[in-house]
């Protein structure tokens, strides 16, 4: 699982090597496999890194029209123009393998793309679910004043894609249904090709 986890988010097999605390080979192994296995998201991560270098944004949530700004793209987009072949072959017989002000720059500038590939992948999915809980505990609350819960019914918490709602024990037959189908059609809104199902769990505590 931590495997996976590391990947999925776009996590290198340096990532994977330091979760797993196995060697470089195994890592990279690991990355292979999943890439081959999930072509799908490897397809996903490749075009949205492509995506964020040409725009210079993240679009978090096709629905809301969400954006995530790479906040010096500008500075980022010259210096990869400045990186002409004179450049490389200057690079690699005076500042490769150095931590001269040069081989500093080119670093940080990698580093910096591949921090946003990561975001690319990231992002879609962690702002559209941000969106899809926003969504839903605005409707949720439209239904609490409509139903004259009013201080009633509470929004505790909301934790990435949970509400923690508190309510009487008296209502127990309709708010966490209603919790539950507000979070179900917040979420067909922004994800119309496959249903998110939702569920519900009632406790005298908070069941996480």
């Amino acid at each position: 699982m931590i495997t996976i986890s590391s990947q999925q988010f776009g996590g290198s097999e340096y990532a994977i090597q330091g979760a797993m605390g196995c060697t470089i080979e195994e890592a990279r192994t690991f990355k292979e496999a999943y890439d081959s296995g999930f072509p799908g998201i490897a397809d996903f991560k490749k075009k949205g890194e492509e995506f964020v270098k040409k725009h210079g944004y993240v679009l978090m949530c096709q629905y809301s029209g969400h954006k995530m700004f790479w906040w010096d793209y500008d500075k980022w987009k010259e210096r990869q123009s400045s990186f002409t072949q004179e450049f490389w072959e200057d690079y690699r017989e005076h500042h490769k393998g150095t931590c001269d002000r040069v081989a500093q720059e080119v670093r940080e500038h990698f580093q910096a793309a591949s921090k946003w590939g990561r975001m690319a992948l990231n992002g879609p999915t962690q702002g559209s679910g941000a969106c899809i809980l926003k969504i839903a505990m605005t409707n949720f609350f439209h239904w609490i004043v409509s139903q004259g819960y009013f201080g009633k019914v509470e929004l505790s918490a909301l934790v990435h894609d949970e509400s923690n709602i508190i309510f009487p024990k008296e209502l127990v037959d309709v708010v966490p249904s209603m919790q539950q189908k507000c979070m179900e059609d917040a979420a067909a809104l922004v994800c119309t090709k496959l249903p998110i199902p939702a569920s519900y769990d009632v406790a005298p505590y908070w069941k996480h």
